[in-house]
């Protein structure tokens, strides 16, 4: 298993600590979060970094929500900043999400004319943090847009049991229909395994049956640890994070 490391594009507080950690075996790439604007002031920087990178375009709280056609103005520079972003740290992914309290034919649309081998799209709860309704929750909304772009999949474990919970399906059996998409990378944080909102909390800290979901992912596959980092200056909770996934 390939674990990454989740950062934004804003994120300069973690340098010495990210480049430690990573000569240390404890991730083996970075998942970096565009933030809108930023591309110019921060590009430079993460060039320097000999990591491999993959790129995670914004979401609806981080300022594109590809779903709403009164978005599409600013949908499409800060879409144009995010391919900027992966084609300069030379990114294998992007990955997307579909939008929120919208229409996945909106998404679609937007997303259409950028759209190549390299985008993946992210599965989501049927719930938002602040209850709006997202798109993308279910195996077949999921494939919908994979066929229509040709895109992939980035399987996120919690989002999917979330999804399940609102949908009063089993968890893990609802995961499983997402596997035969061929999932290129994967999300793993834990949660509350009973809610329909994501945590995003430390391995070992949730009721997620993390055993069981890390027998779901292929040996070299790509693993984006999402837990919410707890300082803004040492990765501490993620090098735990790291060890514990690895000793389950």
């Amino acid at each position: 298993m390939k674990l990454g490391l989740k950062l934004g594009t804003r994120n300069f507080g973690y340098t010495d600590e990210a480049l430690r950690l990573y000569d240390k075996g404890c991730f083996s790439y970075i998942e970096l979060f565009v933030i809108p604007g930023s591309f110019d002031e921060t590009v430079s920087y993460w060039k320097h970094f000999s990591v491999p990178m993959i790129i995670h375009a914004p979401h609806s709280y981080g300022g594109m929500n590809l779903s709403q056609a009164r978005d599409r103005e600013n949908n499409e520079k800060v879409l144009s900043e995010t391919f900027k972003f992966a084609d300069a740290l030379q990114s294998e992914y992007i990955i997307f999400h579909a939008g929120v309290n919208g229409s996945m034919e909106e998404t679609v649309s937007q997303l259409r004319p950028f759209s190549d081998s390299r985008c993946l799209i992210e599965n989501k709860p049927l719930k938002g943090i602040n209850g709006e309704k997202c798109l993308g929750a279910t195996p077949e909304d999921v494939r919908r847009v994979m066929d229509e772009l040709n895109a992939g999949i980035c399987l996120d474990f919690g989002h999917a049991i979330c999804a399940a919970n609102t949908l009063s399906r089993e968890p893990v059996g609802f995961i499983r229909e997402f596997l035969p998409l061929g999932p290129s990378v994967y999300h793993l944080t834990d949660g509350d395994f009973e809610s329909e909102r994501d945590m995003h909390l430390h391995y070992g800290d949730g009721s997620f049956p993390l055993k069981t979901l890390l027998r779901m992912i292929p040996d070299d596959a790509m693993v984006t640890n999402e837990a919410k980092h707890d300082s803004d200056t040492d990765l501490n909770d993620f090098e735990k994070d790291s060890l514990y996934v690895k000793n389950i």
